[in-house]
């Protein structure tokens, strides 16, 4: 858990595939999405993610909603500005 925020680090990590920041990928194409369907205790990841102003909700899908980071949630994972603008190219 990081003392400023309060998050904990599968937070993080679900940031990072959310937004395709994953070694699978080059780091050229990290940013190539930004939407997470949670399930289980991501749902309470992401309303964790949301309350900091790193994630926003989004439509609903089944019995949740999708989930989409903000900037300053990119700025958190630290995502290059490059890859930012990539995130938000959609």
């Amino acid at each position: 858990m990081t003392k400023l925020t309060g998050l904990l680090d599968i937070d993080f990590d679900n940031m990072k595939h959310m937004t395709g920041c994953d070694p699978r990928y080059p780091k050229k194409n990290w940013g190539f999405r930004n939407h997470f369907v949670p399930g289980g205790k991501d749902i309470e990841s992401m309303e964790r993610l949301e309350k900091a102003g790193y994630v926003v909700r989004g439509r609903v899908c089944a019995e949740t909603n999708y989930f989409h980071a903000t900037e300053t949630g990119c700025k958190a994972i630290g995502m290059t500005p490059a890859q930012i603008k990539n995130v938000f190219r959609r």
